[in-house]
C-alpha cells in the first residue's frame, strides 16, 4: 500500500514541476491589474478563470526554461525533475506543448487582445530560453524580458478582462513592472556563483551584488513613487511598506537581507490582492501546504519554507 502511494504521488512530478510555488508573484499582479481596470468600468466575474488560464502559460514557459537551464540548475541546486532525471526530456517537451495549447486558444475565446498578450506571453517565453536568442543568459534581455512579461503583460491580462488596452492601461502597469525589475535582480543574486559556471550573464554577475542592490532600491523607489501620482493605492502601501528593506538591503549587501526585501515584497503585494479577493487568500494557503506535504512525501524535503 504504501508503495502504491508512493507511485501515485511521483504523478504529481508533472504538477510540481510547473514550479507553482513561483506562480503567487504572477497570480497577484495578475488579480491587481484585473482589480484595478474594475475602477473604471464593469467588473467581469471571470477572474479564477484568468488566474488558471495564466498558470498554464506560466507553467509552459517554466518548464520550458527548465529544459534549457538544466545545466544551471544542477550547478545552482534549484531544480532536479530534469536535471536528476525525474522527468524525461521528451515527457517535458510534450507537458510544455500542452499547456501552451490549453492556455493560448481558450484565452481568444475570451477576447481577441487577451488571446494576443497571451500569445506574445508564449513568444517571450521561446525567446527567453530557447536557443540561439536565449535572452535569459544576457545582461539586459534576461532583466528586461522578466520586467516585460511578469510585470507588463500580466498586468494587462488581468487590465484586459475588464475593458480595452489603452495608454492608460500601460501607464498604470509601470509601478508593476519597476517592482517585477527589483525582485528579478534580488534573486539573481544568490545565484552568481552557478550561473558563472553554467556561463549565464546576469547583471548580477555583469555589475556586481553593490550595484544590483542599489539599482533594485532605486527600482522600488520609482514604483512607490509613480503608484502615488496614479492613486494606485494598495499598491503604494505595499510597496512604501517594503522600500526601507530594500533600502537596509543595499546598505548592508548581506543576502538574508536581499532575501527578506524580495519575500516581503510577494507577501506584502498578495496580501493586498487578496483584501479585493478574500478567495485568494485560500488558493495561496492551500497552495503551500500542498507543496508541503508534496515534497516531504516525495523527497523529504521541507519545502517551500517562510523563512530565509
Amino acid at each position: 500500500m504504501r508503495h502504491s502511494s508512493f507511485e501515485v504521488i511521483k504523478y504529481l512530478d508533472y504538477l510540481f514541476v510547473i514550479r507553482p510555488v513561483l506562480m503567487p508573484p504572477v497570480w497577484t499582479i495578475l488579480l491587481l491589474g484585473h482589480h484595478r481596470s474594475a475602477v473604471f468600468s464593469v467588473e467581469s466575474n471571470l477572474a479564477g478563470l484568468i488566474l488558471v488560464l495564466v498558470t498554464f502559460l506560466m507553467g509552459a514557459i517554466y518548464l520550458l526554461n527548465q529544459i534549457y537551464d538544466v545545466e544551471s540548475d544542477r550547478l545552482n541546486r534549484k531544480l532536479f525533475f530534469l536535471a536528476e532525471g525525474h522527468i524525461s526530456r521528451k515527457n517535458a517537451i510534450f507537458e510544455t506543448v500542452l499547456l501552451n495549447l490549453i492556455s493560448i486558444i481558450p484565452s481568444y475565446f475570451i477576447s481577441l487582445q487577451l488571446g494576443v498578450l497571451f500569445t506574445l506571453g508564449f513568444l517571450f517565453g521561446l525567446f527567453y530560453s530557447v536557443p540561439p536568442f536565449s535572452f535569459k543568459g544576457k545582461p539586459v534581455g534576461g532583466f528586461l524580458f522578466n520586467i516585460l512579461a511578469h510585470g507588463n503583460f500580466t498586468f494587462l491580462a488581468g487590465w484586459a478582462m475588464n475593458q480595452t488596452l489603452s495608454a492608460k492601461s500601460i501607464l498604470f502597469s509601470l509601478p508593476y513592472m519597476f517592482a517585477v525589475g527589483a525582485v528579478y535582480l534580488n534573486t539573481t543574486i544568490p545565484d552568481i556563483e552557478g550561473d558563472k559556471r553554467s556561463g549565464k550573464i546576469t547583471l548580477a554577475i555583469k555589475w556586481g551584488k553593490g550595484k544590483v542592490v542599489i539599482f533594485a532600491s532605486i527600482l522600488v523607489f520609482f514604483s512607490t513613487s509613480l503608484s502615488f501620482f496614479i492613486k494606485d493605492i494598495p499598491f503604494f502601501i505595499a510597496s512604501a511598506l517594503v522600500f526601507p528593506f530594500f533600502l537596509f538591503s543595499a546598505l548592508t549587501r548581506k543576502n538574508n537581507a536581499i532575501v527578506l526585501s524580495t519575500k516581503l515584497s510577494i507577501l506584502f503585494l498578495s496580501i493586498a490582492a487578496g483584501f479585493f479577493y478574500p478567495w485568494y487568500f485560500a488558493v495561496l494557503i492551500i497552495g503551500f501546504l500542498g507543496t508541503r506535504f508534496y515534497y516531504k512525501a516525495r523527497f523529504k524535503l521541507n519545502y517551500p519554507t517562510l523563512g530565509n
